[in-house]
């Protein structure tokens, strides 16, 4: 009898200090992750001159921060501009992603079409190719449509870029969590595919849409080469750019302003994200294995 405890111990022991390491790691992990995001918005507090100072304070005095950085931006650069572009290029971005990446999966997932399973392996590949791979072709496309210098150019070839994998993601949500007998039941009593499509897939799809909608949001918030590439024109350029242009004409030497607009930028990405958390993790564990 007291062995049977003595190993029951034991394997308790053993459990908890798994347990310790699981946390450890996870503590690690969000140290790893979060101080950037500290340092960035403490530095965005500091006056430049205390930027510079080595070696680097990271949490200096509260009397010594200053909002003088966010009334510079606020009153000197077309912060709003530059956010309302990207916004507008975000949610474009969602939306179009949002409505062929629902069709494709469908289509995938449901629909008998000859060679399916190379047309969807061709698709997946693509996510394998970086997009400014691409961009010589990408580029010599766009002037050709005449989309040089036009928000509309960022626009649809990042949703060319994010469709893939929103593609990939939606297939298997639909394939493990939506019973085909429902799609079954709705063509026995007369229905098309675009009623399935409408009134079953698009309903209990949502979470997964959601998922990949903060991906797809977040995208040209942080992509900077192509936009950077086609963008020409001040007042329609997106944030990355504008923190870019904004940084090389201050010599690379404003680095409590660039912190300043960072943090400001990130503010609509952090809402939006908020608003579809719940549906975030759900969306992301469902279907992403089977494919």
């Amino acid at each position: 009898m007291s062995k049977n405890k003595s190993i029951t111990k034991i394997g308790q022991h053993k459990r908890n200090r798994m347990m310790y390491f699981r946390y450890a790691i996870l503590i690690l992990g969000i140290f790893i992750v979060v101080i950037p995001m500290i340092y960035m918005v403490i530095s965005s507090l500091k006056d430049n001159s205390v930027t510079f100072i080595y070696p680097p304070i990271l949490f200096p005095p509260f009397n010594e921060l200053t909002l003088g950085n966010y009334k510079y931006i606020l009153e000197n650069v077309m912060f709003f501009r530059y956010l309302f572009n990207t916004i507008f290029v975000s949610t474009a971005t969602v939306v179009i992603a949002a409505i062929i990446s629902s069709l494709l999966a469908y289509s995938f997932a449901r629909l008998k079409i000859p060679g399916k399973k190379i047309i969807f392996g061709f698709l997946i590949s693509i996510m394998l190719i970086p997009g400014l791979a691409m961009i010589i072709p990408q580029f010599e496309l766009a002037a050709f449509f005449g989309l040089i210098d036009n928000t509309w150019g960022v626009i649809l070839f990042y949703s060319a870029w994010v469709i893939p994998f929103s593609t990939f993601l939606l297939k298997g949500y639909i394939e493990d969590n939506i019973p085909i007998e429902l799609d079954e039941s709705i063509l026995i009593d007369g229905g098309s595919i675009f009623t399935i499509y409408r009134y079953i897939i698009i309903p209990m799809v949502s979470p997964a849409i959601a998922a990949v909608s903060i991906l797809n949001f977040l995208f040209p918030f942080e992509e900077l080469g192509w936009s950077q590439a086609i963008l020409k024109t001040d007042i329609i350029r997106t944030m990355p750019v504008a923190i870019t242009m904004f940084f090389q004409a201050h010599n690379r030497t404003d680095w409590g302003y660039v912190f300043a607009m960072s943090v400001m930028a990130m503010i609509p990405v952090v809402i939006f994200f908020l608003v579809l958390q719940k549906y975030f993790v759900k969306g992301l564990t469902s279907g992403s294995v089977k494919g």
